[in-house]
């Protein structure tokens, strides 16, 4: 309890600064934004029950994906991480020495103002930060988030594609446009891959699209 009452107010004023921040106007040129592509990976699907275990992040300037500000942070969990490892491949033993939560997120708020972020199927990411927020700082900043998985279903049904299983999930939508799969359920590459996924969207779209048109198609 402390240690929140301690860490409030110096993230209270971060989420201001983060909230001030301009964003480009809806007409702006997608390819001009700045962009910070992340993944998580969690104990379960379910944000109210479950735990984010790692966190990776990649940014995104002038189309041009920024490898040295790439970082990846296993968190503490408040319990074990269970049989989830099966999935992420992450063991509590790995998280001896890992992250607290607020302090990643402290440091999301203070490198990325100003941008917007890019997830595949963002929902389930967008719900656990959105609750960890919330829930350790009581207030929750005004991230505008692209959703890569929904831009490509908007995609492939103007197209008229017909989609087989599974041809939404990022490797098979990776594998589409010829970039590189790397193995799923680690933050870093998932984020990566998310990343690459979008400036290829961004390379297929008309030289105008602006960045309110990308936000359409992922909704």
């Amino acid at each position: 309890m402390l240690a929140w009452l301690r860490k409030k107010p110096a993230l209270y004023d971060d989420v201001k600064r983060f909230n001030a921040a301009e964003l480009p106007a809806s007409t702006t040129a997608a390819r001009s934004c700045r962009y910070l592509a992340l993944d998580l990976e969690t104990t379960g699907l379910h944000a109210r029950q479950d735990h984010i275990v790692s966190i990776g992040w990649v940014p995104i300037i002038e189309q041009q994906i920024q490898l040295k500000q790439a970082r990846h942070f296993l968190i503490k969990p408040p319990v074990s991480v269970g049989q989830s490892a099966i999935y992420h491949g992450v063991h509590d033993k790995d998280l001896k020495d890992a992250s607290e939560l607020s302090d990643v997120l402290q440091l999301l708020l203070q490198e990325f103002s100003g941008y917007y972020f890019i997830a595949h199927h963002c929902r389930l990411d967008r719900a656990f930060l959105e609750l960890a927020f919330q829930r350790y700082f009581g207030k929750v900043p005004k991230m505008y988030f692209i959703d890569t998985l929904n831009i490509e279903w908007y995609r492939m049904q103007k197209q008229g594609i017909v989609m087989k299983k599974d041809a939404l999930r990022l490797p098979n939508c990776l594998a589409r446009y010829k970039l590189p799969v790397s193995a799923q359920h680690h933050a870093l590459e998932d984020a990566y891959g998310c990343a690459l996924l979008y400036l290829a969207q961004l390379k297929k779209s008309h030289a105008e699209i602006t960045i309110d048109d990308m936000l359409q198609q992922s909704r």
